[in-house]
């Protein structure tokens, strides 16, 4: 079984090159372009990672981002990596503390990615 990764990215070229990238390595994935898309593609898609850009957030409320896609994801648990464009630790707590599992800072690394990826079960 492959691993599911639902992407959501506001940004269009971003959002196409992650999936492109996590498709050709063989990962499934499904891609949304606003949070409303992402809660549905979480619900439909039964994800096992989002790869969420902080940008989606209302407001810039993570806490709010993070309770949406979880509900939205019922008992489920799947791995929630926070996407941004910031590095200081400062905005990997604030995310972390909202509840995401990872925070990652654009551009993403390859083997990073991969990693962390690796870590996770179907």
């Amino acid at each position: 079984m492959e691993t599911r990764i639902l992407i959501a990215d506001h940004d269009e070229k971003s959002l196409s090159g992650l999936g492109t990238l996590l498709a050709d390595l063989g990962y499934a994935t499904a891609v949304a372009s606003t949070l409303d898309d992402a809660a549905e593609a979480a619900a439909r898609f039964v994800p096992d990672v989002l790869v969420i850009a902080l940008g989606l957030a209302p407001d810039g409320d993570f806490v709010a981002l993070v309770q949406r896609l979880r509900a939205a994801c019922g008992t489920r648990s799947p791995l929630l990596i926070a996407l941004g464009g910031w590095g200081e630790s400062q905005h990997r707590d604030e995310a972390l503390a909202a509840g995401f599992d990872v925070h990652l800072v654009r551009p993403v690394g390859l083997d990073q990615l991969t990693f962390i990826l690796s870590m996770v079960s179907p």
